[in-house]
């Protein structure tokens, strides 16, 4: 049946209303309201005395002449009044009958409205909970089984305005008596069906129909054969009928209420346990005033306590709740509203029980009755505005505590495993505070975590459902990337996917599921297990635990950066120690193919001269100049091979204050006093008088110094000019070495510092690199470039104060050249 033709059944409980609303609008107003009862219409209020002489507690026993019973079945009976009795009203006052001719005075629309406003009212806030319920509940036999049931239950409310106006038409009466016994029996019926099918997850009628019919038949069913065995097919039978037309709503109210109760029972912890929990509620608020204040009192004594408009406003209670279970509304905090409602009801009662005594005390024991009464509420009310909340939450708090069992988690708690979460840098450690901590804390069965990010390898996990391929492509992953906050395991959703999944969530022993979200993508998923007491979480809980997933997501995505990072570093470190292993592979066969070619001509020089050496033809002179070819090509190798270990093993540098004002001077005098001078190169020293000292290896400095200089002489050949100068640059000592010989080619300024790397015809290219090697060593750099005229110009920055600890490389240091 479609939401259209459904909406259209409203059409009857307005038609209801507008007929009986009319019809007394056009009858008049008599001045006074009735309550239908067993043995006649009593007079529950006059509002206008003046008009007709009536009292309260009257009990109207003939309407024009007819009896109370005939005109109750007036509709069937169609018993004709004589012409000169209309208008007229039968009363039975103190034992006593009075007959009196009934006056009326016509309504205006503002009266009118003014008496029915309430019935108006509370058919409207029916219908429009029936048309929510049908419009935004999820559609099923339950959506529409509430719907029909609110609008039977306005055809009844319509069907009062005739006794709540006081009108003395037997034809009108007995209308809105077939009608109001009828609309009961239908939305009761539709009550006890919907019942019976709420909630889904219980729906008793789900392989059988044939139960319904039941439904409906029995209170119809079961009044008329109990007037009929009461009191015949006569008259009194419609006067049995009012009385017991609602002898069955007992049953109705305790068998619904025993079916929820063992739906709460019966169902796990999940939303549908809150579904039932808001109705059970409600159905204390609503019947306890109808039945031990209206009903059980007209059953027992044919008079009711309180006015039949009291127990319809009670009546809201219930169908607010069923409809707040359709709608699954805020169905994790049932508690909280329940405990919300007990608290302030308590506190209502009390504040008012509490000044009724404080005016009674007031009156007799102080003023008498000149009680400023004006002036005491006013000040009563001040003190119950500033006490009501605090005392309404603390009285909240007890009821959640002790009614509901519900515990908030403690704050510290929070603070406590978001920090361990937050601090969790290794994957292993998070999912140890997931897995393991969080359970403990919060008194949880169980709960996982899963990473769906595919460039991750997935956690170790015995359950299937926590297989990562299962849910990067899933329904609910998609739900999550579209901003979802969390999804209880238990939910019916309108996508079968979506239930599909959830529901194996649930089968694997989760109630909930997070989306663990990254900074612009989601990473995972947190899987949250039921509470080991069975209780249901409450949205303190979902919020509790959202804002750890929060953070989970947050400390996850650095987990897996940190995991990446340490992943990169580790590759690194192979990459560069298969580097390291090939440099020196290549090395080792650069310095073999070098060494080769080093000691491959000497020893054929010391070779042919032995070989002509034992020949023993050779003269004095002769042979003492092989021998001297031989001592001079050991001597040679001697020094390659020097040369090789001083290149590998190089001791650190021991750093002294140096004047080299003094120093390099004095190394310069020992060089040119050696045969390795040539005499004809002058070599110049440019140093200022007062030259900071230099932190320095002096040893390890003339070394360096003397291998530069002892170049320059070898590419200059017979005579040149070198000249040693030193400068000051900020906290830098520079030190320049220049020469006037033919420089070096341009296509070899970039391998000089190569090891093996040499444009003599004998040497190991070693040099310079041993050089390079010193002065990093030295926390120093140094450059080669060619002169701007002709020669070679080396450049060779040095810290004056050096810590030896710090061995970094100073190459971006600018040339003093150019400052």
């Amino acid at each position: 049946m479609s939401k259209n033709r459904l909406l259209s059944g409203t059409a009857l409980p307005l038609f209801f209303t507008l007929f009986f609303a009319l019809s007394a609008f056009l009858y008049g107003n008599p001045g006074f309201k009735v309550d239908k009862t067993q043995h006649g219409l009593r007079i529950s209020q006059v509002t206008n005395s003046q008009l007709n002489p009536v009292h309260t507690d009257d009990l109207i026993i003939a309407v024009n002449t007819i009896p109370y019973p005939k005109v109750l079945g007036q509709l069937v009976l169609q018993t004709r009044t004589p012409p000169d009795t209309k208008n007229t009203i039968t009363l039975l006052r103190k034992g006593q009958q009075i007959t009196l001719p009934l006056k009326t005075i016509p309504f205006t629309l503002s009266s009118f409205l003014l008496l029915v406003w309430p019935h108006f009212l509370l058919i409207a806030l029916f219908l429009a909970l029936a048309s929510i319920a049908l419009i935004h509940a999820p559609p099923g036999h339950t959506t529409r089984l509430f719907f029909l049931m609110l609008c039977g239950f306005s055809s009844a409310i319509a069907s009062t305005l005739v006794s709540h106006t006081g009108i003395m038409n037997p034809m009108l009466i007995s209308m809105s008596f077939f009608c109001l016994a009828l609309s009961n029996w239908f939305a009761f019926g539709a009550w006890i069906h919907f019942a019976w099918r709420f909630p889904s997850e219980r729906d008793l009628l789900k392989k059988r129909s044939w139960p319904a019919a039941f439904f409906y038949l029995l209170p119809p069913v079961a009044t008329v054969s109990a007037a009929l065995l009461t009191a015949g097919p006569n008259p009194e039978f419609w006067s049995w009928l009012q009385r017991l037309r609602n002898i069955f709503l007992p049953l109705i109210i305790l068998g619904t209420f025993a079916k929820h109760l063992i739906d709460f029972i019966k169902l796990p912890p999940q939303p549908a346990k809150n579904q039932i929990k808001l109705p059970l509620a409600a159905y204390w608020l609503t019947f306890s005033p109808y039945l031990f204040f209206y009903l059980l009192p007209n059953l027992l004594i044919d008079h009711p306590l309180i006015h039949f408009r009291t127990v319809i406003l009670t009546f809201l209670f219930l169908p607010l709740a069923y409809l707040f279970a359709l709608l699954r509304y805020r169905l994790f905090q049932v508690d909280r509203m329940i405990s919300k409602v007990l608290a302030y009801m308590i506190l209502i009662i009390s504040i008012t029980v509490l000044y009724s005594l404080f005016l009674i005390v007031l009156k007799r024991w102080l003023w008498g009755k000149q009680v400023l009464s004006e002036e005491l509420f006013l000040v009563f009310l001040v003190i119950v505005i500033a006490i009501f909340n605090p005392l309404a939450n603390r009285l909240q708090k007890a009821i959640d505590r002790f009614i509901f069992g519900n515990k908030p988690f403690p704050p510290l708690l929070l603070n406590k495993l978001s920090r361990q979460i937050s601090a969790a840098l290794d994957i292993p450690d998070l999912v140890q505070a997931v897995v393991r901590d969080m359970p403990q804390h919060f008194a949880l069965r169980r709960a996982a975590i899963l990473i769906i990010d595919e460039k991750t390898d997935p956690l170790p996990a015995k359950n299937p459902i926590l297989n990562p391929k299962k849910w990067s492509s899933s329904r609910l992953a998609s739900k999550f990337k579209e901003k979802e906050d969390f999804f209880h395991c238990h939910t019916l959703t309108t996508e079968p996917q979506l239930s599909y999944e959830l529901e194996e969530i649930r089968q694997a022993g989760y109630s909930m599921v997070f989306g663990l979200q990254g900074n612009s993508a989601l990473i995972g998923l947190l899987f949250i297990g039921p509470k080991i007491n069975g209780r249901l979480f409450t949205s303190e809980d979902i919020h509790f635990f959202s804002t750890l997933a929060n953070h989970t997501g947050i400390a996850l995505e650095n987990s897996l950066r940190y995991e990446s990072l340490s992943k990169s570093k580790r590759q690194l470190e192979e990459l560069f120690e298969q580097l390291v292993q090939q440099k020196k592979m290549a090395a080792i066969g650069e310095m073999s193919m070098v060494l080769a070619h080093e000691l491959k001509n000497p020893l054929a020089v010391i070779r042919s001269s032995a070989q002509h050496l034992s020949t023993g033809r050779q003269s004095p002179e002769i042979m003492e100049e092989i021998l001297t070819f031989i001592v001079e090509e050991v001597d040679s190798l001697n020094l390659t091979i020097t040369s090789l270990l001083g290149h590998a093993r190089h001791r650190s540098p021991i750093f002294l204050p140096v004047t080299v004002q003094t120093a390099i001077p004095a190394l310069i005098d020992k060089w040119q006093l050696s045969a390795a001078h040539h005499p004809d190169i002058l070599i110049e020293c440019d140093i200022p008088t007062h030259f900071p000292a230099i932190h320095t290896d002096i040893s390890q400095l003339g070394q360096i110094l003397l291998n530069l200089i002892r170049n320059s002489e070898e590419a200059m050949g017979n005579s040149g000019k070198i000249t040693l100068s030193a400068k000051e640059y900020e906290d830098l000592a520079v030190i320049r070495i220049t020469d006037n010989g033919p420089g070096i080619a341009a296509e070899d300024l970039k391998d000089v510092f190569k090891n093996f790397f040499s444009t003599k015809t004998r040497g190991l290219g070693l040099g310079l690199p041993v050089c390079q090697q010193l002065i990093h060593a030295h926390n120093g750099s140094i450059r080669i470039r060619n002169g701007d005229n002709s020669g070679a110009e080396v450049t060779i920055h040095l810290p004056f104060k050096t810590n030896s600890a710090e061995l970094q490389s100073v190459t971006a240091i600018p040339s003093p050249r150019t400052s």
